[in-house]
């Protein structure tokens, strides 16, 4: 029955960041590059980009006249890496990572390009690249000494890149390591918290998403993803209590309702559950209207209405709602089980 069926998947945290960093170096800078410098690394990516390819343009001249080698080097370094932020700020993944690779070229030893380049490969899903990344910058850093990056969120971030694979052990271990690194880091917490509910070690998993609330009380998704360990746990009780907090937080969260309904259900409190399912219904409805091609996976919130109206011996209006899980999504093999055993047709 629909009501057995597994709960909604965990709420990620925060998207790979990128930092743009400035190399420090004691050599004096070429007067002209200097006069250049200002808008390479504005916040703005498309006046960012247009002053670091000036720069580029005269460092490059600079680096070919024979005039402060090493500076030019330096300079051109630290130019390509501030474009390549420049592009990944616009999700122009490919030329970003085409800088940082010109960066790295200038200079092999640019922790925070191999950085940068990391968080690219990351956001394009390429995570076997991204971790080899974070490793480099993290062997240039061992200590955290660069202005740039914080050691504490390369390791949070090949921790997610970990997770991605599903290598879970390994993202728990460098999100361990990123908490040591920085005991507030929020997002260590959440991710850690995530990897312990899908090895199932929800008590782990309770205590990483309680400590996110307690550094952030309005931490929807780790009211959400508690909840979920809760239900996993058969504390239905303590989800249903997250998830009110969830959507007094965010009341147009659908999945908030759809779970919190679940919740309900499994405590026997049909009529709550039928409440909150027909909430999730109505919102997401607004959802199908402008993403029609996404329909079929707003099908179960009428799927699980139907098995609580059946639970209640209202048999018309379960088959009505399966029916209407099977509009949304023709393939919905429980819906068509769920008439079958009915004795309906679809």
């Amino acid at each position: 029955m629909f009501l057995d069926l597994p709960i909604a998947a965990f709420r990620g945290a925060k998207a790979f960041r990128i930092v743009c960093a400035l190399v420090l170096i004691s050599i004096s800078t070429p007067a002209t590059s200097q006069a250049l410098r200002g808008n390479c690394g504005n916040p703005d990516p498309d006046v960012s980009i247009a002053a670091c390819t000036k720069k580029i343009q005269t460092d490059t001249a600079d680096l070919k006249s024979g005039s402060q080698i090493q500076a030019a080097a330096a300079h051109l370094a630290t130019d390509y890496d501030t474009r390549g932020v420049g592009y990944a700020n616009k999700g122009l993944y490919d030329e970003a990572i085409a800088d940082y690779n010109q960066a790295i070229s200038f200079s092999s030893k640019f922790s925070t390009a191999y950085f940068n380049r990391a968080g690219a490969y990351n956001n394009q899903g390429l995570h076997d690249q991204a971790i080899v990344d974070y490793t480099k910058a993290i062997s240039l850093e061992p200590k955290g000494g660069s202005p740039d990056f914080k050691l504490s969120d390369a390791y949070d971030y090949r921790g997610n890149a970990y997770q991605h694979k599903g290598l879970y052990d390994e993202a728990i271990a460098d999100f361990t390591m990123a908490i040591s690194l920085d005991p507030d880091l929020e997002n260590a917490y959440a991710n850690r918290g995530n990897n312990y509910s899908r090895k199932a070690l929800y008590d782990l998993a309770i205590a990483d998403f309680s400590k996110v609330i307690s550094l952030e009380p309005r931490n929807v998704a780790s009211y959400y993803n508690r909840a979920l360990a809760y239900e996993n746990k058969g504390l239905h009780d303590e989800a249903i209590a997250d998830l009110t907090k969830d959507i007094s937080l965010a009341p147009t969260d659908a999945s908030a309702y759809d779970m919190r309904g679940l919740a309900y259900a499994h405590k026997g409190l049909y009529d709550q559950a039928i409440a909150d399912f027909t909430l999730e219904i109505a919102l997401n409805a607004k959802d199908i209207a402008l993403y029609p091609a996404f329909a079929p996976k707003y099908a179960s919130a009428h799927g699980h209405r139907g098995d609580a109206y059946e639970h209640k011996g209202l048999t018309d209006t379960a088959i009505a709602d399966y029916r209407a899980a099977l509009k949304l999504d023709p393939g919905m093999q429980a819906a068509k089980d769920a008439l079958t055993r009915l004795g309906a047709v679809p």
